[in-house]
């Protein structure tokens, strides 16, 4: 009973390790992984290199995955790139079981474990924050090795309380037995890695054979797409997307890999003997793990292409949705975060100018206007709840997150001022002014596709705000004196100012919103002019 107890907590606390670990070095990696993202992708080959050498650097296929999400959802990757990564992550995962199977049993992991752990906290509590999550990753590693130790000890009696006598693998039934006990260790634990050490470990102790735990990483291979699967409900079409290939992938290699199984352990155990001199089940374990993403890899990846384009069939984009790209599972990786983000808002404001402009020809309220204003404050209320869940952990994060958040503040304020009464009376009584503007957000409406274009029209806009500041000063001062001189009649004075103000209020708000999408994709942060902060635009 004792040994049992031991085994869960070792799997318990090797868990602990794993999330710890992996959120410190996702913190610590984030923005390389974003650079490695958009830079290292350009072909199916790079991206599934780019998978695998990112997950063996977080430890977590799944962190790759939803990065991955980000980017296809931010529209910085294609879905055709995201599948090559996908791959890659599903070989990178392997190397849990490699560090097991080559340090677990050689070497006294509970002396290894407990000095780390120990370092570990000491700078979590020590250091500056920015280096606190050195601290984690210590830690993490720490408890990932005692957890393992534990484990260990406490398959040291295993066969007692494990009886996989009548599990023969010559029967299909015990085979598919086998294969579905992978599946509910990996959906239990929720994290293959986990059910791999188990396994490994359940290895060394002899409570199953070599044959045995193979198809039990067979079925440990498909329950990992669980994880995704849960994780796309709900979420967006990206998401979706990206659980389907990992589920396809890994159930059709399943089916191959079941089907040859005879051929491929034969293939790894003299692979096995070629690399350790002898044939170390644990190793060979390990080897069967990578290999069986291997011949995924193999299988899939010449078929990329037709791939992606089943899976785009099946699962077709959502029509015109705002918030289609804002996914839940992307809040733990605040780069991708805010990347798609500021991909959201970018077009909530490009909807906005749709509107404006609609509003500018029709000179009055239209159903398509009122509709797209609509959608545009749902937007609103959808991308502040996500924002309110992302923390961001560096600096340059930091100063894109507040870009956002005044992007966010300014599109609010923005909608407001499109919701007032005023709105007509500025395009009656200030034609020319508004003729001026159109021609300003023609020119923008055509700008958001190119970068480079939205940061030439910020400094148009920024003039163009100015310029209507000082017509609001000039022109309100020119009314007043015509209406006490009895040149126009006080009630029209006061329309047309309220109109140059509804104007000024309207122009201000959507230049510095634009301005604060130009400066997060600048990554530097802009002081709001003390000259552009009157009452009368809020």
């Amino acid at each position: 009973m004792f040994s049992l107890i031991n085994a869960i907590g070792g799997i318990g606390i090797f868990l602990l390790g794993m999330s710890m670990l992996t959120n410190g070095l996702k913190g610590i990696a984030g923005e390389t992984l974003k650079k490695w993202l958009h830079t290292f992708t350009k072909g199916t080959f790079t991206s599934l290199l780019t998978g695998f050498l990112m997950t063996i650097l977080v430890q977590s296929s799944t962190a790759t995955t939803i990065l991955t999400v980000g980017f296809v959802s931010a529209g910085l990757l294609t879905f055709m790139q995201s599948i090559g990564i996908i791959i890659g992550a599903n070989i990178g995962s392997t190397s849990t079981g490699w560090i097991i199977s080559l340090l677990g049993f050689k070497i006294s992991l509970q002396a290894m474990s407990l000095p780390m752990i120990a370092f570990g906290v000491f700078i979590q509590y020590v250091a500056p924050s920015d280096f606190k999550k050195y601290g984690g990753v210590f830690t993490g590693f720490g408890l990932l090795f005692l957890g393992i130790d534990l484990l260990q000890k406490g398959m040291e009696s295993a066969q007692n309380w494990i009886n996989f006598d009548s599990l023969n693998t010559d029967s299909w039934l015990s085979v598919f037995l086998l294969i579905g006990i992978g599946i509910v260790m990996t959906i239990i634990m929720q994290a293959s890695s986990a059910a791999m050490a188990a396994t490994i470990t359940a290895l060394f102790a002899g409570a199953i054979d070599f044959e045995q735990a193979a198809f039990l990483v067979v079925g440990q291979n498909i329950g990992t797409t669980a994880t995704a699967i849960v994780a796309s409900i709900g979420s967006s079409i990206a998401a979706k997307r990206t659980a389907a290939t990992h589920l396809l992938f890994n159930v059709v290699t399943a089916v191959i890999v079941t089907i040859f199984i005879g051929y491929i352990l034969q293939f790894v155990k003299f692979l096995t003997v070629a690399l350790v001199g002898s044939f170390d089940e644990t190793v060979g374990l390990a080897l069967f793990h990578t290999l069986f993403s291997v011949f995924g890899a193999i299988i899939f990846v010449p078929f990329t292409k037709q791939f992606s384009m089943l899976l785009l069939k099946l699962l077709p984009e959502k029509a015109n949705a705002l918030t289609r790209n804002l996914d839940d599972q992307l809040v733990s990786i605040p780069s991708a975060a805010l990347e798609v983000a500021y991909q959201t808002l970018l077009q909530i404001m490009k909807q906005l100018t749709d509107a404006i402009l609609e509003l500018l020809d029709a000179k009055k309220v239209t159903s398509s206007f009122e509709k797209k204003v609509r959608d545009v404050e749902e937007a609103i209320l959808s991308v502040r709840k996500f924002l309110n869940e992302v923390q961001s952990d560096s600096t340059k994060l930091r100063n894109q997150h507040v870009a956002i958040i005044h992007v966010l503040d300014h599109i609010t304020r923005l909608v407001s001022v499109l919701r007032e009464q005023q709105k007509v009376e500025g395009i009656f009584h200030h034609e020319k002014l508004m003729k001026k503007w159109h021609k300003t957000l023609e020119q923008i409406n055509e700008s958001y596709a190119s970068e480079e274009k939205l940061i030439e029209m910020e400094q148009v806009l920024e003039k163009t705000a100015h310029k209507i500041a000082e017509e609001r000063r000039t022109r309100r001062r020119k009314y007043y004196e015509r209406t006490a001189v009895r040149e126009t009649k006080l009630d029209v004075a006061m329309s047309k100012v309220q109109a140059l103000l509804w104007i000024d209020r309207l122009v201000y708000h959507y230049w510095r919103a634009f301005s604060r999408l130009v400066e997060f994709k600048k990554g530097a942060e802009i002081e709001e002019s003390s000259s552009f902060q009157d009452v009368e635009r809020l």
